[in-house]
């Protein structure tokens, strides 16, 4: 069953949605074939109460008992203890009302539903996300202009929890109305949920009231939301405010117009945003690289190389940075060109962004800039040299992981990981084993790489008394999806000790096997009946 503290009931939703669904199913993968001796009794580690014990709960004379009762029941979907919920609703007992509203939108009993919006009402005495929780279960467009009026309430968090149901429940159909109340509300702060609503609800009819709340809104919140939804409304009107938006001196608001140009995909946007590739902000700059790549126009290609070839310096790192994402491939020697040169600034991004394009013919000049340069450029390098994933490149990854310096070493092992070559997992073993700590990402590009050997290291790893190593190394093993893996993941689960994380390996079997067991003697006796023979 599940257990909370009843001082409001929105703890009591978070507590159900976290808790519920993995202590109610947890029994339904039973063991295949009949019971045998040798089996250990299947104890469930967060006890499953009977059907009946819950039903007899709801007679209990402590209410936290009975709500927990009804929540568990409605988990279960036994439908006809409705009656009783929509009764407690409607009693004058408020510890066991809110959860019975709750029971209610779980079950999706929509003929509550005009009883249920009545409590939306500040002063029904029930806790409104409650209320609202129980709302957006029954996914009903149906209650979307009740829930709209709570967009006018003085407290905000009440506003958010109304946009989150307003979106659960697709209420478009109450979009008139919400924009109606938009138009008529004077608080810049309440003029930013309005915004989310709308956009969030793609209400195109809302396009001149948000370029107009954009043009009048002060540097804040309601601005960054507003150029969020026109985003979300794909308004065409709006870009060149959000081109401008992504010149300006408010951060967020750059960042939400580079969101909101992305969104709006149309192809008029690119001329615009170009010549921002030149502008003297270095986060400007790079914004607008991310909408150039996000607003896909291959004829527009060559007017970007042209930005490489004859833009001003400092535009060379990010044109560079979305020829690469674009994979035009016209631009590897100009890209090649410009990394060679010292006085470009951002060259580890050029060289980044041959890693990208994917072509074996930039390995001299990576090569060449991974062993000769001092600079920052040796970075973007080696991990250009794990992205085109060929092993030609393997011997310099190799020896820039055995570097001192501990970031390239770091950016080696990773790109080790992206070429995915089985020469390279004695170096990454004996990287992991001299620095536990780099276990995440060494532990990682080992995993990457196929076959026996890699997933014995692994393997290895999982036993390790050092908790860390053990932890990621498990993880790996779930990730490789090696169901050879199953019989050292069994015994870790069955070995008594502190350094073992019986979550984790149980997470690392339901993802090798596709079962879906939750304790540990399920586990064991699964494997008995169906591993052990072949695995003795």
């Amino acid at each position: 069953m599940i257990f909370m503290k009843f001082k409001v009931y929105s703890v009591f939703i978070i507590s159900f949605l976290l808790c519920g669904a993995a202590s109610i199913f947890g029994l339904t993968f039973g063991c295949f074939g009949p019971p045998r001796p040798e089996l250990l009794p299947e104890i469930q580690e967060e006890e499953v109460p009977s059907l009946e014990q819950v039903v007899s709960d709801l007679k209990s004379q402590n209410p936290r008992t009975k709500a927990q009762a009804i929540i568990e029941l409605a988990s279960r979907n036994e439908r006809k203890f409705i009656p009783i919920a929509r009764e407690w609703m409607r009693s004058s007992e408020e510890i066991t009302r809110g959860p019975a509203i709750l029971a209610l939108g779980i079950w999706k009993d929509r003929t509550s539903l005009p009883e249920i919006l009545n409590f939306l009402h500040p002063k029904s005495g029930i806790d409104i996300g409650t209320v609202l929780e129980a709302i957006a279960r029954m996914e009903d467009p149906q209650a979307g202009n009740r829930v709209a009026n709570l967009l006018n309430q003085e407290d905000s968090n009440i506003r958010l929890l109304a946009v989150d149901t307003l979106v659960r429940i697709n209420a478009r159909q109450s979009g008139k109305i919400i924009l109606t109340s938009a138009k008529s509300n004077k608080d810049s702060d309440k003029a930013k949920t309005f915004a989310m609503a709308l956009g969030k609800l793609n209400i195109i009819e809302a396009e001149d009231y948000l370029i107009d709340l954009s043009s009048h809104s002060e540097p804040g919140p309601t601005l960054a939301a507003s150029y969020l939804a026109l985003g979300k409304i794909r308004s065409k009107k709006s870009i060149p405010l959000l081109v401008k938006a992504l010149q300006a001196d408010f951060d967020k608001g750059r960042e939400n117009a580079s969101i909101a140009l992305i969104d709006i995909k149309d192809s008029q946007i690119l001329p615009l945003v170009l010549p921002i590739l030149e502008n003297q902000d270095r986060e400007i700059r790079y914004r607008a690289a991310d909408v150039l790549i996000g607003v896909p126009d291959p004829g527009f290609s060559n007017r970007i190389l042209e930005v490489l070839t004859k833009g001003k310096t400092l535009a060379k790192a990010p044109a560079s940075h979305v020829l690469g994402h674009i994979k035009f491939s016209k631009a590897r020697e100009e890209i090649e060109k410009t990394l060679l040169d010292p006085n470009i600034p951002d060259r580890e991004i050029i060289a980044q962004s041959l890693g990208y394009l994917g072509d074996k013919k930039s390995i001299p000049i990576l090569v060449k800039v991974l062993r000769e340069d001092q600079t920052e450029a040796k970075y973007g390098a080696v991990w250009a040299l794990g992205a085109i994933g060929s092993e030609e490149g393997l011997p310099y990854v190799e020896e820039a992981c055995k570097s001192k310096d501990q970031k390239l070493a770091k950016i080696a092992s990773e790109s080790l990981g992206m070429i995915a070559s089985p020469k390279s997992l004695s170096l990454l073993d004996k990287k992991t084993e001299d620095f536990p700590d780099l276990a995440p990402i060494t532990l990682a590009a080992i995993t990457s790489i196929p076959g026996e050997e890699s997933r014995k290291i692994l393997e290895k790893y999982a036993e390790s008394g050092n908790i860390n190593l053990h932890q990621v190394a498990v993880s790996q093993l779930g990730a490789k999806k090696d169901s050879a893996s199953v019989p050292i993941l069994i015994r870790l689960l069955q070995e008594d000790s502190r350094s073992r994380n019986r979550k984790l390996i149980i997470s690392a079997l339901k993802s090798v096997t596709g079962l879906k067991f939750a304790s540990k003697n399920e586990w064991v006796n699964w494997y008995i009946v169906n591993f052990s023979k072949k695995h003795p």
